[in-house]
């Protein structure tokens, strides 16, 4: 990283140069979860510096009224009879034209049909799907209705020791709990800050964070069961993201278009306010960096911005770009998403209006006390209660009473902050279009 004082402008671009790249639960009884295992996994992010005519019916001679025309002269009937000749000979160079398109675009439907299979079968686990309580599921009678994802992106940064005997296997320092409500067209998706107390029932390394549950139970498994048992919110599937992916995914899109609403700086780096297109490395320090009042919490919602170009990308992405986000996939990505399953999420994702895809997060007080010598945060129950009831709990009837466990607290919880999509869509457009930046 650059000396401290001297700070350097992120390697972006503004709006102009980037516009010319190619466009109910009950609570569960009588079940036993081994608690005792660790997930593991091998990776390594970097520590990096960021920057900145008459018709021809006309001119015919009329026929007569009647009987045949046996006196045409000879030299109009070798006319009239060539010219189904010539139209035949066209019709027929035409169909062989669109007999090879149609070929071509078959081969190469099912070319990529058969990439698509092969990397949907190669991001699922190895070794099989975890074991995952089907009670933890959204319930049978809703299930064509509404499907609810734990997406979280594990975090192998250098540098930090995460396990018992000091490796790097990660941790979950992205945790996002999406609700897609296909019947309706919706999206509600729920930040779950990383430092959130998770209680003692789960194993998290004495650090008093969610974000360690995964690693110190049973794998994903483990963290999608306290999400059920403690906020009352089933889980389907998951999908988890190596937290490296960021920069290669942004950097193979050409850069993703972002509204940075205020200047950050951090270190020697430098993000200055307005509508860029950050590259991977620029896109990287946006996500990552907490040097905020609010710390992790503001990060947050700093984040959303980023989330925000990544789904208009997303949107306008083409065969080609998801081809050539395969390999990324393949070593990044993995989910329990069946692939037919996958496949219908994805269509009708496409579906959905921006102003129909809403994003909170999980309201939180200090802890009173520090936890192992490491700060946490503890859940507004109150707060989320409500919060959960309105946007995620919209099938199965609301639920008033969580088993989110508690500490004492100090000062007043966050704000969820709900933002629509669209929102920030709008936010956008008026500082790209109002020449902020």
């Amino acid at each position: 990283m650059n000396d401290s004082h001297q700070h350097r402008k992120l390697n972006t671009s503004s709006a102009s140069h980037g516009a010319s790249r190619t466009g109910g639960a009950a609570s569960s009884t009588g079940r036993k979860i081994n608690r005792s295992g660790a997930s593991s996994a091998s990776s390594s992010g970097a520590a990096r510096n960021v920057y900145r005519a008459p018709s021809p019916a006309a001119s015919r001679p009329a026929a007569p009224a009647s009987g045949r025309t046996a006196s045409r002269p000879a030299a109009a009937s070798a006319a009239h009879a060539s010219a189904p000749r010539r139209r035949k000979k066209k019709r027929g160079v035409l169909k062989t034209v669109l007999i090879s398109l149609c070929c071509f675009f078959g081969v190469l439907a099912i070319g990529l049909f058969g990439l698509y299979q092969w990397v949907v079968r190669s991001i699922s686990p190895e070794g099989g799907n975890p074991t995952i309580n089907e009670i933890i599921n959204t319930p049978t009678e809703y299930e064509k209705d509404v499907v609810n994802v734990l997406v979280c992106g594990i975090d192998y940064e250098e540098g930090r020791a995460y396990s018992g005997d000091g490796s790097n296997d990660g941790m979950t320092d992205m945790i996002m709990y999406v609700n897609f409500d296909v019947a309706n067209h919706k999206i509600n998706m729920l930040q779950i800050p990383r430092d959130t107390y998770p209680g003692e029932e789960y194993k998290h390394g004495n650090t008093g964070k969610i974000n360690a549950v995964a690693l110190h139970n049973d794998g994903i498994g483990s963290l999608m069961e306290l999400i059920y048992e403690q906020y009352k919110l089933p889980v389907d599937y998951y999908v988890t993201i190596d937290m490296q992916s960021l920069k290669e995914i942004v950097d193979l899109f050409g850069g993703i278009e972002v509204y940075i609403p205020k200047d950050i700086s951090y270190k020697g780096s430098t993000l200055e306010q307005g509508y860029r297109n950050l590259n991977g490395e620029a896109a990287e320090f946006f996500v990552r960096n907490r040097n905020y009042a609010q710390a992790d919490i503001a990060r947050l919602d700093m984040q959303r911005y980023f989330y925000q170009g990544l789904f208009t990308r997303i949107r306008t992405a083409t065969v080609w770009d998801l081809a050539k986000l395969a390999p990324v996939a393949l070593k990044y990505v993995e989910t329990n998403i069946p692939m037919d399953e996958l496949i219908s999420m994805g269509v009708s994702f496409l579906k959905v209006d921006s102003a129909n895809i809403m994003m909170c997060k999980l309201p939180t007080y200090s802890a009173a006390q520090r936890y192992n010598d490491q700060s946490h945060l503890i859940c507004d129950v109150a707060k989320t209660t409500d919060l959960l009831n309105q946007y995620f709990r919209t099938y199965g009837g609301p639920v008033y009473e969580l088993d989110v466990p508690t500490l004492a607290t100090v000062g007043e919880s966050t704000d969820p902050n709900v933002q629509y999509m669209g929102q920030l869509d709008t936010e956008a457009e008026t500082a790209q279009t109002g020449g902020e930046g």
